[in-house]
Order: C-alpha cells, then sequence, then structure tokens
C-alpha cells in the first residue's frame, strides 16, 4: 500500500527531525538579540477568513493589475484594491450551488470548509483555485463570478499554473492535469511515479518553451510536451538511502525555476541541480536539500534547506556565495527577494531581513503570532504577507 504523510505531516516530520538534532546538545534554538536596520513601513493591513488554521496550506495571495487576491482555506477568495487595502469584492466558495437545501442544515454548513489548498493564482483573466476536494476553479477577476469549475479527481496541493495556453495542475497522487482556459476542459493527463512514503504536498510545474517541467515523490525532474503532453526526458536528482523512513524520503517538493535554458531543482534529502532544458542533462550539482520553493534573481539562487539555513549559490556555477546559519533547526518559510533583501517568515510570527548580496542578518520583525507557513509576496514596490490565521499585510520600505 503506499504511504504519504497526512494533514499536519509536512509540521510534524520536520519538528521530529529538529528534535532529533536538538536531543545531541539539549538546547532550544534561539534567535541572537539584533539592533534592526530594517524598519518597514505597513502600508495598510486586512484579512481573510480564517486564513489556513493549523493546517499545512500553501496558501498565500497574488497581486495583479494592481489588486491583491487572496482566500482562506475554509473558503473565502477576495480582491483588494493594492494601494489602499479597500476590499472590492468577496465570495464564499460554500455557497451557491453547493449550498444546503434545508435551513436546519446551516450549522453544519458554517462549519464546512471548502478545503483551498494552494496559492491563489491570476492567469488567462482569471483568478485560479485549487481545493484538496480535486475542484479546480476560474473566478472572475473583476467580480469574484465564477467562470468555470472542474473536479479532477485528486488533492489539488499546489497551486494552479498558467502556463504555455493551459491551465496546468498538479495532484497529490502524481497527476498532472493540463486544462483549456476558457472553460475547463481537460486536454491531456499524465501521471508520474510516487514514493512508498512522501511528504504532503507536491511542486507546482513550471512551462516554458513549449515543456512543461515536473518534479515527483520519488526524487525525479521530468519535462513534457506541453501540446500532448506526452514525456520528453526525466532526470533522477535524488535517491534515496538512510536508516529510516524519514531519512529516504527523496520527494521534489519545491518548484522547479526554469531560467535561460536551464532547470534548477532540488529534493528533500537529496541535491540542488542544475540540467539542461532541452535534454535534462546534469550540468552541476551540489549537495543541498530542501521541500521549500527556491528564488532566483541575477543568476542567483536563494535556498533554505530542510533545516532552515540559508544559502546564496551562483546559478551558473553552484558555487556558494554565502551561507547564513541564525535560523538552523527554526520553522520557516521559503525566501523571497525583495529590493535589496531577502526575507523570510516563520512559525512564531517573525520576519527576517537579511542583505541578499552578503548574507548579513539586518533586521527582525514581530507580526501575527499565529506565524508564517508560506513566502511573503513581493513587487519592485511592496512586500505582502499572509499569516497562519489570515492577516494579510502589506509592507514597504524606502530604498
Amino acid at each position: 500500500m503506499k504511504l504519504s504523510v497526512k494533514p499536519f505531516g509536512i509540521a510534524v516530520l520536520l519538528l521530529l527531525a529538529l528534535s532529533a538534532c536538538s536531543s545531541k546538545d539539549d538546547d532550544e534554538p534561539t534567535l541572537p538579540e539584533i539592533t534592526n536596520k530594517v524598519e518597514p513601513k505597513e502600508v495598510w493591513s486586512s484579512s481573510i477568513g480564517s486564513g489556513i488554521k493549523h493546517y499545512d496550506a500553501q496558501l498565500k495571495p497574488a497581486i495583479f493589475d494592481n489588486k491583491v487576491f487572496a482566500a482562506s482555506r475554509d473558503g473565502e477568495v477576495a480582491a483588494f484594491d493594492l494601494s489602499s487595502g479597500s476590499k472590492l469584492w468577496s465570495i464564499d466558495l460554500r455557497d451557491g450551488d453547493n449550498a444546503p437545501m434545508f435551513g436546519g442544515l446551516s450549522h453544519w454548513w458554517n462549519g464546512r470548509s471548502a478545503k483551498i489548498g494552494g496559492a491563489v493564482t491570476v492567469g488567462f483573466d482569471k483568478v485560479l483555485i485549487g481545493t484538496e476536494d480535486g475542484e479546480v476553479l476560474a473566478l472572475n477577476p473583476q467580480t469574484g463570478e465564477k467562470i468555470w469549475s472542474v473536479n479532477i479527481g485528486g488533492e489539488v496541493l499546489a497551486s494552479p499554473v498558467a502556463a504555455e495556453g493551459l491551465v496546468l495542475v498538479s495532484t497529490g497522487g502524481g497527476r498532472i492535469f493540463a486544462l483549456q482556459p476558457d472553460t475547463g476542459e481537460q486536454r491531456w493527463m499524465h501521471e508520474t511515479e510516487n514514493g512508498l512514503l512522501t511528504l504532503r504536498g507536491i511542486s507546482q510545474v513550471a512551462g516554458a518553451n513549449g515543456g512543461v517541467i515536473f518534479g515527483t515523490g520519488n526524487g525525479k525532474v521530468g519535462a513534457l510536451i506541453s501540446d500532448k503532453g506526452v514525456p520528453a526526458w526525466e532526470e533522477q536528482i535524488a535517491v534515496a538511502k538512510g536508516a529510516t523512513d524519514l531519512a529516504r524520503i527523496i520527494d521534489v517538493d519545491a518548484t522547479p525555476i526554469v531560467q535561460d535554458g536551464k532547470i534548477f531543482a532540488i529534493a528533500y534529502n537529496g541535491q540542488l541541480v542544475a540540467l539542461d532544458l532541452r535534454t535534462g542533462r546534469e550540468l552541476w550539482k551540489r549537495e543541498y536539500a530542501s521541500f521549500r520553493d527556491m528564488a532566483y534573481e541575477d543568476n542567483v539562487l536563494y535556498v533554505v534547506d530542510s533545516v532552515g539555513k540559508m544559502y546564496a549559490i551562483d546559478a551558473r556555477s553552484g558555487l556558494e556565495s554565502w551561507a547564513q546559519l541564525v535560523l538552523n533547526r527554526h520553522f520557516v518559510t521559503a525566501p523571497t527577494v525583495y529590493k535589496k533583501y531577502l526575507v523570510v517568515g516563520d512559525a512564531a510570527g517573525n520576519l527576517h531581513w537579511f542583505d541578499k548580496a552578503t548574507g548579513e542578518y539586518l533586521s527582525r520583525n514581530e507580526f501575527d503570532s499565529s506565524g508564517f507557513y508560506a513566502e511573503a509576496v513581493a513587487t519592485s514596490e511592496y512586500l505582502l504577507l499572509q499569516s497562519r490565521n489570515g492577516e494579510i499585510t502589506l509592507l514597504s520600505v524606502p530604498e
């Protein structure tokens, strides 16, 4: 029987791993005293439902056309004006055709969750959302009106991706669906292999140059020809090893990055690799491992590894530019590049600021005590946060 890590699995597994590390020296990870050198300004704050609560859901907002689009796991989806934070519209995906027929069920209905599982995506002039019940929805970005919805029969744990003229959706069972953007009609489906034991999560696919790039639960990265969904190549980037089931998990849960004809991918308990986009040929590999998405800017990869250590790596050679260990053994988000900074959040609700050129630890700001699970979203001007309990905060930092 195929096993998988159930809800709350990533956090539980990592807490176990971190506890195993801390048992060696019997002290809890602590944060150093710091004199802040960055003081972000709050532009506005609002909220979206109950957020993700205690679930491991990668919900984060999207910014498009001077609007912020955000969702809660329960099913509220809303649009806000980027400059002012004014709510433009809000809908509840528990309403409509699926609403209860009898008033006596209203108490049950109010507690029901739509189980939105991945970040909000905007593409093809639609707001795209997926749920753990297998539903993929397209909403009108001006009104929130539902344009179409389809059920693909598998948990949608990663955000839908708008690329290559398709809406591309990955499921927890290892299937990739390509949907017609206007109608949601299925164009093709590709099934990948999963490991016997996997983290609860799956990477987004990436579309580029007529290809769809994906990671699998058994440590592989592959490419499909986007027009038909047929395989072009597949490359193993991690091999299961170790004495425990935890040590043998080799998921590629981080979204592959496609840049300048190269693919950069990383695996949990695996390696960081650069592959040729056309052939899958390995260009270089390094001993880093993570389940978090990487960030890329100006030929530099920014990596937060499986235990919270941070690295800047030259994407052309794989050589390390700097390492920052201050968040080692802290449960933190993926990194976000914002202006001259690298920003990560942590489970206690702190936002940490680093110099992206040197890795210097610059500042720590306390925000929502419910903590951060998904990384911040950046534009050239703003940094947008969404906490576990659904608090949304827009920040700015002067140059």
